[in-house]
């Protein structure tokens, strides 16, 4: 027997079966060679995670040599049990032509508007966004792949970045911080850079220029700070729920997760802090004061599916 859609919905006379065989090349039809070619490699680049249980958190109580924390923040502690489901996340942070494809598909405007980071424009760098325009990304790319894609939580972004929880303080190749090998040093990258750049962007550079972790993963905690889905609360982690958390309710900060500068300190796994998600004032070398810019807010999407692509 064929299943038909309802008097009131019908659509000529599709079959329902047919219809649902349809809507991942129907809604594939309408897009531009571009599209199809950054869904095409966007979902190549999701590397599966196998969900389990880890002690999420400052766990240098535990496992460091003194028996001390890593950090000296309050916000990653207590260090706590989390249970995750399986799923995927991109081994590179979007990059600017990405997004630009992504712009220029749905008319909204490019990014960024103001001119000092305008200047910062380099395809193959990691974008720099407000927190919705991140999320707004990835949810369209879920919608033009017909996948559930999004920005992934905050438990999910520290489980990948210690390659499933491992007890590892850097998601570097071997769990160090090692500048010049597997993160650039600030000399390295100062020599590099256009007499102009500021500061704010001195540790930007091509994503996937430096190893990646033991999962395959790059520059998780480096090239930038990565928004991920969740509010941000100072003492989440004492009531954080043991499965699958995702975070706070509601809040005034979201959670931003990586290096802030050349401190190594922020660019540890465990490291967590908050970010207006609407905008605030950058201050740049030369006097120069930056409005609204998230030049160093980068991202990363997830696939919320306990199934490998």
């Amino acid at each position: 027997m064929r299943l038909y859609l309802t008097k009131s919905s019908i659509i000529g006379s599709i079959p329902l079966v047919a219809l649902a065989f349809c809507l991942p090349a129907c809604s594939q039809a309408g897009q531009s060679p571009e599209v199809k070619t950054l869904v095409k490699k966007s979902l190549a680049d999701m590397v599966f995670v196998k969900g389990g249980t880890f002690t999420m958190g400052d766990f240098g109580s535990d496992v460091s040599p003194d028996k001390q924390p890593y950090t000296s923040q309050h916000e990653n502690k207590p260090a706590h049990s989390v249970t995750l489901d399986s799923y995927s996340i991109s081994k590179y942070k979007v990059t600017y032509a990405d997004f630009d494809i992504y712009t220029a598909a749905t008319g909204n405007p490019s990014w960024p508007q103001d001119k000092v980071p305008r200047s910062y424009r380099v395809p193959t760098h990691p974008v720099g966004v407000p927190w919705q325009m991140a999320k707004d990304y990835c949810q369209w790319l879920g919608k033009e792949s017909n996948l559930p894609i999004d920005l992934p939580t905050e438990a999910q972004w520290e489980y990948a970045a210690r390659s499933g929880g491992k007890p590892v303080a850097f998601a570097t190749d071997n769990g160090k911080y090692e500048p010049d090998r597997n993160f650039p040093g600030a000399d390295t990258i100062a020599d590099k850079l256009a007499p102009d750049v500021g500061i704010v962007q001195m540790y930007l550079y091509p994503v996937g220029k430096y190893p990646a972790n033991p999962i395959g993963l790059f520059d998780m905690g480096f090239d930038g700070r990565d928004w991920v889905s969740d509010w941000f609360g100072a003492d989440y982690y004492a009531k954080s729920p043991t499965k699958n958390p995702q975070g706070p309710a509601s809040g005034t900060t979201r959670v931003i997760r990586g290096a802030e500068g050349g401190n190594d300190e922020t660019a540890m796994t465990m490291y967590r802090y908050g970010a207006a998600p609407a905008g605030h004032l950058i201050s740049e070398t030369g006097g120069k004061t930056v409005p609204s810019t998230f030049t160093t807010y980068t991202f990363r999407c997830a696939l919320q599916s306990t199934q490998p692509r």
